[in-house]
């Protein structure tokens, strides 16, 4: 049994993470809509509801929250392409499941879509963050290079498993910010499969390249 000061404690580590979340959400949502250039902290506050310096207690910076928001997202993209990929044998299939785990995921969460965009964008200026935000990215290509492995005949020691890993990233959310831009979420929706297949199609012959690279 927990004492009166353990589940004080408790109480406030729930209420810390309930508000560092809220700021997440808010700011996750405001990046989709204003921009990552354009939303300030005072936005994320204000709709937050929380005061100024409630934002600085959970994060340094509109840059560290930046951050935070590209690892939890491409962290819960990774754990459900994972998923995916267990539930079938190795080989193509492996591909497969993990083109339409990302598409799934980008449709379910579009707000994603312009975010991971403009951080691509944000990696490439000259600024202190785009190197903090390059090594989550790494990170997680490296990942999703060692779930599509099972999808090759042969190891590769090239590296090719990590190029069709970042052929399968830019060219999914690339196709997907397209059509959601231009054609709508909705309409994008319900070509769901059309997209799975294009991207099926469009990858799957890397992996005959990728292990006649040795």
């Amino acid at each position: 049994m927990s004492t009166p000061a353990e589940a004080l404690l408790s109480r406030v580590e729930r209420r810390k993470a309930r508000t560092n979340r809220r700021l997440l959400e808010v700011a996750r949502r405001l990046f989709s809509e204003k921009g990552i250039y354009w939303a300030k902290i005072e936005d994320i506050t204000e709709l937050a509801d929380q005061g100024k310096g409630t934002f600085y207690k959970y994060f340094d910076s509109k840059e560290a929250i930046i951050c935070a928001l590209l690892k939890e997202g491409l962290d819960t993209l990774t754990a459900k392409t994972e998923q995916a990929v267990q539930k079938v044998p190795r080989g193509p299939k492996t591909l497969s499941a993990a083109i339409e785990a990302r598409v799934d995921f980008f449709l379910d969460s579009p707000e994603y879509l312009l975010f991971f965009h403009q951080v691509r964008g944000m990696m490439q200026l000259q600024v202190g963050v785009a190197n903090d935000l390059r090594a989550i990215y790494d990170a997680h290509l490296d990942r999703l290079a060692e779930l599509i492995k099972p999808a090759m005949s042969v190891v590769d020691q090239s590296g090719s498993a990590r190029d069709i890993a970042r052929a399968m990233a830019a060219y999914t959310s690339g196709v997907l910010t397209y059509d959601v831009l231009f054609e709508g979420q909705e309409s994008t929706e319900r070509r769901r499969q059309y997209f799975v297949d294009l991207l099926d199609r469009s990858l799957q012959p890397l992996l005959k390249a990728g292990n006649g690279s040795r």
